[in-house]
């Protein structure tokens, strides 16, 4: 059996002269029996003997299985373990890291931190929810329960804890509330494009002519068109306050389509608002943790940029501030959502004011993405051709994103039955010989379906066997 127990009270070899074991230093002071020795397992002691050997017992055969873990790793705060050991080797592209930074230490971290990950079980985890949901929407509760969920896997992984608490299959996220993606007509489009700063009104004709998503259309390069072609290859990102370059969503570049008016916004947006070259760090997904200042350099030809940075004209543009700058009030001017109320903030030194947008997050920017897509289907085009331009990977998510945008969908069958199962219909229709007594086959078919006899006809004289 693997390792050994130690008395720590008596000395291991007794007196030559009396043949008895001697005390130590230590008689009296601990628990007296530790057990050590055992591979890849810390030393542990116990008051009593049996106690000792029978963890041995345990930890021996558990060791040898490769399943052991130890009840100490797991003492560790839940916070303590993912500053100090999940978070920094946490291999993440940057952009997905930083919303997981928000969810885990704004919405677990508060709420759980302070506990030992050996006592994070259903009961505690039930009640996070409950407090969660106080505080941010379901969808982004559910999102935190993954992120929770991989904490907790990585702790067991570790054998910091004999399970992951989020395994039990009675445990399971909220569910989300059924939705589906909203898409504005042609005159909110315009309402809102034209309350936008001029600069920016380009932005508008980017997402609903062609499916940009947000920092899409801030990284977008007069270059980038091609014919009747834009190719997707990069997106504004925001990381730890810092804007970079990076790959469109998901490292997947793509070609979409650019209609001849959005080619003429673009040209006139250009014309009236001189593109400008930035230079920014390049950011690799598969280079995640690489530091900010190794980073390679890339300079594009941006069209849209912001009047100033730094005291210099032209920089890329900033999403954060420029949706509650640009976006926001636009729609408050359109009449999408109400004017924002300000309040003061007493802070630590001084009063500062804080804006509060009463805002739906269907009527952001990604709104304008749904508005092309509908605009796609209602002109016929297919699924397939719509998932490539938005850059999705499986045509069937897109399906399920906007089946509802599709023109008719039902009607044209509703009114196909509905025309077989009319009166008139079945007037018309012509009647087929008698069947024989006891045969429902007729004695004859209509000519040029005789191939058909097993499987039966249906309209156009197709065989319906195996369909």
């Amino acid at each position: 059996m693997a390792g050994y127990i130690e008395d720590r009270w008596l000395n291991k070899r007794p007196n030559p002269a009396t043949g008895k074991r001697e005390r130590t230093a230590l008689w009296g002071k601990g628990k007296r029996y530790k057990v050590a020795g055992i591979p890849g397992v810390r030393d542990r002691s116990f008051k009593a003997l049996e106690d000792a050997k029978k963890w041995q017992r345990e930890a021996a055969t558990d060791s040898t299985r490769g399943n052991l873990y130890d009840p100490r790793n797991g003492e560790i705060t839940l916070r303590e373990y993912v500053e100090k050991h999940w978070w920094p080797s946490l291999r993440q592209p940057p952009s997905t890291k930083e919303g997981m930074r928000s969810r885990v230490f704004n919405h677990i971290l508060p709420y759980l931190g302070s506990l030992p990950l050996l006592s994070i079980g259903d009961e505690q985890i039930r009640a996070w929810v409950v407090q969660a949901e106080k505080r941010i929407d379901v969808s982004t509760v559910r999102t935190t329960w993954k992120h929770f969920s991989a904490i907790m896997q990585a702790a067991f992984k570790a054998k910091r804890i004999p399970e992951n608490p989020f395994r039990d299959p009675e445990l399971k996220a909220p569910k989300a509330t059924p939705s589906k993606a909203k898409a504005w007509p042609l005159a909110r489009v315009l309402a809102v494009r034209d309350a936008l700063p001029a600069r920016y009104r380009v932005l508008v004709d980017l997402a609903v002519g062609a499916g940009l998503r947000q920092g899409e259309a801030f990284g977008f390069s007069p270059n980038d068109i091609v014919g009747q072609e834009i190719h997707v290859t990069r997106q504004i990102l925001k990381i730890g306050g810092q804007l970079a370059f990076g790959p469109p969503k998901g490292n997947k570049t793509r070609v979409t389509v650019c209609p001849p008016g959005l080619a003429e916004s673009v040209r006139a947006h250009a014309e009236q608002f001189p593109t400008i070259e930035v230079t920014l760090p390049w950011v690799d997904p598969e280079r995640p943790n690489l530091e900010w200042s190794e980073r390679p350099l890339a300079t594009v030809r941006l069209l849209v940029t912001t009047t100033h940075v730094n005291g210099k004209s032209g920089g890329a543009v900033n999403r954060t501030t420029w949706d509650e700058k640009a976006w926001k009030p636009a729609l408050v001017k359109a009449g999408v959502i109400p004017a924002p109320v300000r309040e003061e903030v007493q802070g630590t030194k001084v009063v500062w004011t804080r804006t509060l947008w009463k805002m739906d997050r269907s009527d952001g920017f990604h709104v304008l993405r749904h508005t092309f897509a509908s605009v796609v289907l209602q002109a016929g085009e297919t699924i397939t051709t719509l998932a490539a331009w938005l850059g999705h990977s499986d045509p069937a998510f897109t399906l399920r994103t906007y089946v509802h945008f599709l023109p008719e969908a039902g009607r044209q069958a509703l009114a196909a039955l509905g025309r077989w199962l009319a009166p008139d219909a079945r007037e018309e229709a012509p009647t087929l010989p008698a069947a024989r007594s006891g045969d429902e086959t007729p004695s004859s078919l209509p000519a040029g379906s005789q191939e058909a006899e097993a499987g039966g006809v249906c309209a156009g004289g197709e065989s319906l066997a195996g369909v």
